[in-house]
């Protein structure tokens, strides 16, 4: 009897462990796939001075398009290390589970609302990202909850076929779906609800969108869990650019 109890105990030991190296690698292998995409994808977007060998942002949008035509732009977060195309879905539900060439991944893309204009000129235009685990897309957002370091970093950068912008971040809060910060259509009460974002943020700085388009990265709260209506929200302003987006070291 304690041989079977023992051989049983063994063959579910076995088990756990076989479950657990296959999460594992479907962790590894899910992320990889992103990395090697996202890899690609900078070949047609990374630029180098050949006599400084500093590196620039200059994408190739019909090469991106060819990739993708989903691809609206291209987001660079210079203190997060965060280089990554977005993409535009006819709803929000197929980049919450597919890379950009459209594989099956539980990491997904980064994406703009679907119901959004393409070209960023909305009142504020939502970008979705998911936070994981092993870390990657947006989850290092909540590096923003430290005040320190949304003191010392107060812009990222939005790179379109329309033109390039410096996103001079103006909000961040750990917030709920729901709130003013997604809001994508101010109508008639711009100036009442720009207000109260600021009532509403955790931390925020001084920036007039003087009737400017906002840009706000939205991604899960992992102190809630993933299924939770809690967020992390990053707003901005977009401020037109003209100057080369020299990337960071």
């Amino acid at each position: 009897m304690k041989k079977w109890i023992y051989r049983i105990l063994m063959l579910a030991c076995l088990c756990v462990f076989a479950y657990c190296a296959y999460r594992l690698y479907d962790i590894y292998s899910g992320s990889r796939q992103v990395e090697k995409e996202t890899e690609t994808m900078q070949e047609h977007a990374v630029k180098e001075n050949t006599e400084t060998q500093q590196k620039y942002l200059e994408p190739d949008w019909a090469a991106l398009k060819e990739e993708n035509p989903d691809i609206v732009a291209w987001l660079y977060v210079p203190q997060l290390g965060f280089s990554y195309p977005v993409v535009q879905g006819s709803d929000n539900s197929y980049y919450l589970t597919h890379t950009y060439t459209g594989a099956d991944n539980h990491r997904g893309a980064i994406f703009l609302d679907s119901g959004a204009p393409g070209d960023f000129s909305g009142n504020n235009s939502i970008v979705y990202g998911h936070s994981v685990d092993v870390g990657g897309m947006f989850t290092d957002l909540d590096k923003y909850e430290d005040k320190g370091f949304f003191d010392a970093n107060p812009y990222f950068y939005l790179l379109t076929p329309q033109g390039n912008y410096r996103a001079d971040i103006r909000t961040f809060a750990k917030t709920t779906e729901g709130t003013s910060f997604y809001q994508s259509d101010f109508g008639d009460y711009r100036t009442e609800i720009e207000q109260q974002m600021m009532d509403e943020a955790t931390y925020s700085r001084q920036v007039d969108p003087a009737g400017r388009p906002m840009i706000t990265l939205s991604t899960c709260d992992l102190d809630y869990g993933f299924d939770s209506i809690n967020r992390l929200a990053l707003t901005a302003v977009l401020e037109p650019w003209n100057e080369p987006v020299a990337l960071a070291d």
